[in-house]
């Protein structure tokens, strides 16, 4: 083993699991075919009520809190088969399996969302290792961006 090889194997021990974990969470975050999609693909929690609520519970929308600082607790993954086309007005349309990002708050909200934003940034932020609990919540900010099409949801990390 080289000096190269040393440094890297020491950096690799230094981050956080989750990183060396990605092409599995990858996965998680897929877009499937309808009807190929786990009840819940991933979670930061074992609680039963909140995986219960997460797929059964209704929620808010983040639309309602863009621009707002939210204290997230727990963030489960579950499935949902939508239309694959978002402006088809048939509910006999060709359907795809998305994933659903819910967020768990420190004050009781249940908050959820189908956008890609917020699947992606949801994805990169256990990614990276962030695993929110009631001990150590994180603090994110839905957004609002502008993108070729129009506009997209997504969310910024405020505090850990």
């Amino acid at each position: 083993m080289n000096d190269n090889d040393k440094n890297i194997n020491e950096t690799e021990q230094q981050l956080p699991a989750a990183v060396f974990q990605c092409n599995d969470l990858q996965k998680e975050f897929e877009i499937g075919e309808a009807g190929s999609g786990a009840k819940i693909r991933t979670t930061t929690t074992t609680d039963d009520v909140t995986l219960f609520n997460s797929i059964n519970g209704s929620a808010e929308k983040v639309e309602d809190y863009l621009g707002s600082e939210v204290t997230v607790t727990d963030i489960v993954v579950t499935s949902a088969d939508v239309l694959k086309d978002v402006n088809d007005t048939d509910p006999d349309g060709e359907k795809e399996n998305r994933p659903v990002i819910h967020f768990f708050t420190a004050d009781g909200k249940h908050i959820s969302s189908i956008s890609n934003g917020i699947r992606r940034a949801t994805e990169n932020l256990l990614t990276v290792g962030f695993n929110p609990t009631k001990e150590a919540p994180i603090v994110i900010r839905f957004k609002e961006v502008k993108t070729k099409k129009g506009t997209a949801h997504s969310f910024d990390l405020i505090t850990r």
